[in-house]
């Protein structure tokens, strides 16, 4: 804690017990084992016999580190007293420690679920509060298992709480089959509010999701979720309650994926009435797009983007780029992807997100600027041909292509492109895509479907010829990628 900690804590203490002291301008110094407070005393060093106005035997406040305040005298020399309070601090501590491990073993050997081990590094008074956030999980975990049916092996608890809404899911397992939901009472639901008011006290604040999985031979896995990681679509709750959380609860840190979240489409959708008059006042400030270069064109970016899907979709993979109806999809599996939109009369948008984006970390939590994605952005560069991601403010680059050219706002967003789009900077790094899929004895066959889609002259043998040794090949659903970007031959 620090010196206001102290003194905030003095100023409680002096009121609850009613004691005549001053709680306005108290002062606090620092001894080895906590803070010093009082009261200080101004005196006129120019009068000789001002010391005869000091008090004498005035209280001095101790406050140790785990917040334990004792009153001493002024008359008992400081470092005495800070001596005495050190010691006293140490076998308390020691108390501690000693009742703590003795209550884990007993609930250990006594049947309810106890923690296989813990270990802390953190100061006293943090280890305190962290050995006291578990020890109220216990109870939790009793009261959870008395809802069980007969003969349950284990059960797993999500508890996803914000000061102003919550999402409680239990299930039982008998047998290796689980069971459905199982009600939570509202009493046990307070009991794990809190629990989570203790472990808000933690240096990383408030648990966002409390999960528990616990067997009936009394092992228990507890599990802190602070968002490193997007919650599951049912246990997230609507942005407004963590807003009320973060409200009430400030963060050092806040995962970038909630963080855009809860900041939703204001930060960067772009509506067609938003669009048209941010363009027009653009127009009218004389903001412009600023030109790239560092991109292939939009015809060579649209033919590797279908010559690899097709490899993928030949295969079957799950993963990798797709073309659709008028635009090109992208999802890798870690949470980056892309989309590009071909407009008519040569015109399109490529924009998407990548996961760990430097740019959107330092927006959301290094107190700078947004990324400037949109300026100079014709009308037409808006929601209905952005990357969904922006509906939750993670789009971290957007080009568009017009007058022969890939354009962009004022941030540079190179350094996005990485990882959020396929391999399509480069033919070599598209043909080692596809064979990467297709097999590596493959290269020629790729670089021939690609010189002839690149000419619209790919035809339904060019695209089998990648296939030769898969009897499984969906070969009619690769045909469907080049035929849906407009590649084959007519």
């Amino acid at each position: 804690m620090d010196a206001e900690d102290a003194i905030s804590l003095v100023v409680e203490w002096i009121r609850s017990h009613r004691i005549d002291y001053p709680t306005e301008g108290l002062a606090a110094d620092r001894f080895a084992a906590g803070w010093s407070v009082y009261a200080p005393v101004e005196v006129d060093e120019s009068d000789p016999m001002a010391f005869l106005d000091m008090p004498v035997g005035r209280s001095v406040f101790l406050v140790g580190d785990s917040g334990r305040i004792k009153e001493v005298t002024s008359s008992v020399p400081p470092p005495q007293a800070e001596k005495e309070f050190i010691e006293e601090e140490r076998a308390a501590e020691s108390q501690y420690w000693a009742e703590f491990e003795r209550g884990f073993r007993d609930a250990a050997s006594q049947g309810p679920p106890a923690f296989a081990e813990f270990t802390f590094h953190a100061t006293p008074h943090e280890a305190q509060t962290a050995a006291e956030a578990s020890h109220l999980v216990e109870p939790i975990v009793q009261e959870l298992a008395l809802l069980g049916m007969p003969g349950w092996e284990r059960f797993d608890a999500v508890f996803a709480f914000t000061v102003s809404a919550e999402v409680a899911q239990l299930r039982f397992w008998v047998d290796d089959r689980r069971s459905g939901l199982v009600p939570v009472p509202d009493s046990i639901a307070a009991m794990v509010r809190g629990q989570r008011e203790v472990a808000a006290r933690m240096p990383d604040g408030p648990w966002w999701r409390l999960l528990l999985t616990v067997t009936n031979r009394g092992e228990m896995t507890v599990n802190y979720d602070y968002g490193d990681d997007p919650f599951p679509d049912d246990q997230l709750l609507s942005a407004e309650h963590y807003r009320n959380d973060l409200a009430r609860y400030p963060r050092r840190r806040i995962p970038v994926w909630l963080a855009g979240y809860v900041a939703g489409p204001a930060v960067q959708g772009r509506d067609p009435h938003r669009a048209a008059v941010s363009a027009a006042a653009d127009a009218a400030a004389g903001r412009a797009a600023t030109s790239c270069h560092d991109l292939p064109s939009l015809h060579d970016i649209w033919v590797r983007w279908a010559v690899i899907s097709a490899a993928y979709a030949g295969v079957g993979s799950e993963w990798g780029p797709r073309i659709r109806p008028g635009y090109a999809w992208y999802e890798n599996d870690h949470r980056s992807g892309s989309t590009l939109y071909w407009l008519p009369g040569e015109r399109a948008v490529l924009s998407g997100g990548k996961w760990d984006s430097a740019l959107l970390e330092t927006a959301y939590n290094g107190l700078g600027p947004m990324p400037d994605l949109y300026c100079g952005a014709p009308a037409w560069v808006n929601d209905s041909v952005i990357n969904t991601r922006n509906h939750n403010g993670l789009v971290s680059f957007c080009f568009w292509w017009a007058g022969d050219r890939w354009h962009r706002g004022g941030t540079d967003t190179s350094g996005e492109l990485d990882v959020p789009i396929p391999p399509i900077r480069t033919v070599e790094d598209t043909v080692r895509a596809m064979t990467s899929h297709v097999g590596p004895g493959r290269a020629a066959q790729c670089r021939s479907l690609l010189t002839a889609a690149t000419n619209h002259q790919a035809n339904p043998d060019d695209v089998a010829a990648l296939f030769p040794e898969q009897p499984r090949a969906n070969v009619d659903m690769a045909i469907d990628q080049l035929s849906l970007a407009g590649l084959l031959a007519t």
